[in-house]
C-alpha cells in the first residue's frame, strides 16, 4: 500500500497497538484522526493538564495507563 511515511508509521503503530492491547487497529486510527495531534505535542490546558501525543491522551490518565506499562514517552 503507498502511504505517506506518516501515515504508514501511524498503521504500522497502530496495528502493533491494537495486538498488544488486543485492541481493533480500526479504533485507533480512528482516535489518532479524530483527535489530530502530532508525535511528540504537549498541549497545556486551561486545568493544568496536558495533552500528549498524537492521539492526545491526556496527562491525568498517565497514572492509569502506567498499570499497564505505558509512560508519557509512550503516548508522545
Amino acid at each position: 500500500m503507498d502511504l505517506p511515511p506518516d501515515m504508514e508509521e501511524r498503521v504500522a503503530c497502530s496495528i502493533t497497538a491494537a495486538i498488544k492491547y488486543e485492541i481493533p487497529a480500526n479504533i485507533l486510527l480512528a482516535i489518532a484522526e479524530k483527535e489530530g495531534g502530532k508525535p511528540g505535542q504537549w498541549v497545556r490546558n486551561s486545568n493544568g493538564t496536558h495533552d500528549v501525543g498524537s492521539m492526545q491522551f491526556n496527562t491525568a490518565y498517565l497514572q492509569d495507563l502506567s498499570k499497564y506499562g505505558i509512560t508519557p514517552d509512550h503516548v508522545a
